[in-house]
């Protein structure tokens, strides 16, 4: 996979900016904000490298992302929140383990502490950057208008904030004259402006894109391991067919983003014990359009349609777009019928997984009809017991990986509580 072609860091958020919005555009504007806010302050405060700045700015973009984890989106335009440790915790993990800003998830973890509560106690895991940003994320809960100096003097009786962030932010504004900014809107400019500085690799988009697909997948076990077999089953179908390398490479990654637009799909459906009434299929079938619109435009163009779509089928009656077959490539075939074989095999509270022989059969019934590649259904047929093995193996590796953070995240609450 050829990771010199890129995008600006700005293009990379926009990946961001459009599965956020996907969920919920009030999480996508107070990211923003915060990160609005906490450019000014790291810029005032002077002693922090423009590299610096933009990954600190990056992160606290994403400061939130475990809210998809525990859908605490509600909770968190709260004025009065109090420390909402399950969604920073979700979020540090993500950040720590499924991004490429993995030493910076002590920012995120933090976010919520306020000097009130932090002092005195777990001293070692406190962020400088984290309270902070706990400041900033505080300073856009309240509404930011030309009386917040006046606020901000109030709070200083109440002890909650430190005092030289209170300063700093009188000062930053005094030199920016970003509150304004804030209030108007034109901050959007101004931050974008800030983040076209930095170029990313396709590598790096990639490795984002994954991280916000984990977040998905991470809402329950059985998400986790269709995704995780997706990815496995159709690189070994890929290999057996003789593909290169890259090309091996290529699918792998596509296949771990294949359901990226699920971001936007209620948990409730996504979650339903049982089968789908028309309208829930209707808007679970939104999620391949919806990650195809999310994977556009970040120079990603091949991952994006090998992986998001997945549904479509030979004879033009998938979906998103009803392409026929010869729009179809054999990388896009492996994995959707990675994807329906993952299906499958797959337990779910509501259903056990097909066995062998019924599994075959679905698939020689769709391959008959034109609906998934022969020539790809017969090999995978072949050498099911390969493929499924293998498949099997890789999946744990990864399952434990599920597993761990499951257990740190638990452990942690713990720690707080």
């Amino acid at each position: 996979m050829n990771n010199n072609l890129g995008v600006t860091s700005n293009k990379m958020i926009s990946i961001i900016h459009k599965a956020i919005n996907a969920v919920d555009k009030r999480l996508l504007n107070h990211g923003q904000r915060v990160a609005y806010i906490m450019l000014n302050l790291l810029k005032a405060d002077g002693s922090y490298s423009e590299e610096e700045i933009l990954k600190i700015c990056f992160v606290s973009i994403l400061h939130d992302i475990g809210a998809y984890k525990v859908t605490e989106r509600d909770k968190l335009t709260a004025v009065d929140i109090i420390t909402p440790f399950n969604h920073a915790i979700y979020g540090a993990l993500f950040i720590k383990y499924f991004s490429p800003l993995g030493d910076l998830y002590k920012i995120v973890l933090t976010h919520h502490f306020t000097v009130k509560y932090y002092k005195d106690r777990h001293m070692e895991i406190v962020s400088k950057e984290g309270l902070l940003l706990n400041f900033a994320d505080y300073l856009d809960r309240i509404y930011l208008n030309k009386q917040v100096i006046e606020k901000l003097h109030e709070e200083k009786q109440k002890k909650h904030y430190l005092k030289e962030h209170i300063n700093l932010f009188i000062e930053a504004d005094k030199k920016y004259q970003f509150i304004e900014k804030l209030i108007d809107g034109t901050y959007i400019t101004e931050l974008d402006r800030f983040f076209e500085k930095r170029y990313f690799t396709r590598e790096k988009v990639v490795a984002y894109s994954k991280m916000l697909a984990y977040c998905i997948d991470f809402r329950s076990e059985a998400t986790v391991i269709h995704t995780i077999t997706v990815e496995a089953i159709s690189e070994q179908i890929a290999k057996i067919y003789g593909l290169d390398d890259e090309k091996v490479e290529l699918i792998k990654v596509a296949a771990t983003l294949h359901d990226i637009g699920k971001i936007a799909i209620p948990v409730e459906i996504l979650e339903k014990p049982g089968k789908l009434t028309q309208e829930e299929f209707e808007i679970m079938k939104s999620h391949a359009k919806i990650g195809y619109d999310i994977l556009s435009g970040v120079n990603i163009d091949d991952i994006r349609d090998i992986g998001t779509l997945h549904h479509e089928k030979l004879d033009g009656n998938g979906y998103p777009f009803g392409l026929k077959a010869e729009q179809i490539s054999v990388e896009m075939r492996i994995v959707a019928i990675s994807d329906i074989v993952s299906a499958l095999v797959g337990v779910r509270s509501y259903k056990e997984g097909f066995n062998k022989e019924k599994i075959i059969k679905i698939l020689k019934e769709m391959s008959d009809n034109n609906k998934i590649d022969s020539t790809i259904t017969h090999l995978f047929i072949q050498n099911y017991d390969y493929i499924v093995d293998e498949a099997k193996k890789q999946c744990a590796d990864l399952m434990d990986k599920y597993l761990n953070i499951q257990n740190e995240y638990k452990e942690t609450l713990k720690y707080f509580s």
